[in-house]
């Protein structure tokens, strides 16, 4: 009997916010406020505890955050004001362009839960879903965080998610992720927590992301799906680029965003590169907007990176090719060019209209015999068709092709600075892309227990 395939789809990465979901978002404060029980001064103080906050975990984030902040009150306030949010918004932006394909009384294991930052965002993302009963189980370190998230969720959904008959029904764990793990799950999920993990201990990163591939893998029911969401950093990419290779090792299949299951072309790439996608903030509510800006942490772009498998096959369709830039200019090309991932590797797609996909779109693309190589890359260049309409573009002026994964340069003298970068004494960073809705974690166990798994492991 041939094994079930499932296609890749050709699709945008990216959906916009419904009206509902944007007009939830502009009512977030008032749950918040309920949630919280912030005392008038604990609230006045919101921007500087944000700033204070976003620069411990920047500072930190190679050798893993803080332990302890979400059980603090104020650490908690200004993580569910700021950081939450945001990744509201990111993952709304995300999820509903993925197959989770989750059953009807299907069980979703949420590692690193926080303050519930995914099923909040499968419910305010995904309506098609509200319609199925479905189990979470949710673990974190925090109790304080996944009490006030099951708070939030109730505000959002009309109903109290941790009794009994409810239709989407959340069990709370305090513990480590691997405590969360149960076998026959639909769907296990790790939002913002391997990059956590990543500076904990002295084992080698890739053998810390193997290890932990394993366990995530041995809960998965027949068909289930794994999404692990990253910050998108060059530490955050890594993390995935590890787990991504023990999945493929251990024949799980590749949904997004790769379009194959071969090397990664980034990780080969000559050029400093990693996989993450952005979009413009521009649909965030108004309030949130307002108080970014006065924790002077106001957003420029969204990015993330994340790495969607399968308990199963995924077929392999060869011209697929996934956007992993933004626009840039060449210096002999007229128009503009974004980086594209395919099973032949990394590609220069070129679009003469200056209408270049956008980043994350999933392409059909076939390679010309003879496309000439891209200088700095090496990576062929393939001439995208002219829009309908759209005159062909000017020849731009002399300038290097921006690095693979780097946001594109607005038309102004300086480029911003990047999201992700480190504490400086002129210039904070922008922690807020970076941050996750998780916690500190120490290392996992060298064996989860109760595991059937047989696979050698190393360490």
């Amino acid at each position: 009997m041939c094994p079930e395939v499932v296609r890749v789809p050709r699709t945008r990465l990216f959906t916009p916010l419904t009206a509902e979901l944007a007009q939830a978002l502009a009512g977030y404060p008032a749950l918040l406020r309920q949630a919280l029980a912030l005392r008038p001064g604990m609230e006045r103080e919101l921007p500087r505890r944000i700033r204070d906050l976003s620069l411990s975990l920047t500072a930190d984030r190679e050798g893993g955050p803080r332990p302890g902040y979400l059980s603090d009150p104020r650490g908690l306030a200004a993580y569910a004001w700021y950081f939450l949010p945001w990744n509201l918004i990111r993952l709304s932006h995300l999820l509903p362009g993925l197959d989770l394909d989750l059953p009807e009384d299907g069980l979703v294991c949420d590692l690193g839960a926080g303050p519930l930052t995914l099923i909040q965002a499968l419910w305010l993302s995904r309506p098609d879903l509200r319609r199925k009963r479905l189990r979470f189980l949710c673990v974190d370190r925090s109790r304080r965080a996944l009490d006030v998230g099951a708070r939030l969720f109730a505000g959002l959904a009309g109903f109290d998610p941790t009794t009994e008959d409810a239709p989407w029904r959340v069990k709370l764990v305090r513990g480590e992720y691997w405590q969360g793990l149960a076998q026959g799950a639909s769907l296990v999920a790790m939002i913002n927590v391997a990059n956590e993990m990543a500076g904990a201990g002295r084992e080698p990163l890739a053998e810390r992301m193997e290890r932990l591939a394993g366990q995530l893998a041995d809960s998965l029911a027949p068909g289930g799906r794994l999404l692990l969401v990253e910050p998108g950093t060059r530490l955050g990419w890594r993390c995935l680029e590890g787990l991504r290779r023990a999945f493929v090792e251990m024949g799980l299949g590749l949904l997004a965003p790769c379009p194959h299951d071969r090397p990664c072309p980034l990780a080969e790439s000559r050029a400093r590169a990693w996989c993450h996608f952005t979009t413009p903030p521009d649909d965030a509510p108004a309030w949130l907007a307002k108080l970014s800006d006065r924790a002077g942490l106001g957003k420029e772009r969204l990015s993330l990176s994340f790495l969607l498998a399968r308990a199963g096959e995924v077929a392999a369709v060869p011209d697929a090719a996934r956007v992993v830039s933004g626009a840039f200019a060449l210096s002999d090309v007229p128009g503009s060019a974004v980086y594209a991932c395919a099973a032949s590797g990394l590609l220069v797609l070129c679009a003469p209209d200056r209408r270049p996909p956008r980043s994350g779109d999933l392409l059909s693309v076939t390679v010309p015999q003879g496309a000439p190589a891209d200088a700095k890359t090496g990576a062929p260049r393939v001439m995208l068709p002219v829009t309908p309409g759209a005159a062909p573009a000017t020849p731009p002026p002399s300038r290097p092709a921006e690095r693979v994964g780097k946001p594109p340069r607005p038309e102004r003298p300086a480029p911003p600075a990047r999201p992700h970068g480190r504490p400086t004494a002129s210039r904070p960073p922008r922690p807020g892309q970076a941050s996750g809705s998780d916690r500190s974690r120490s290392g996992p166990p060298r064996s989860k227990p109760g595991s059937g798994r047989t696979r050698p492991r190393k360490g």
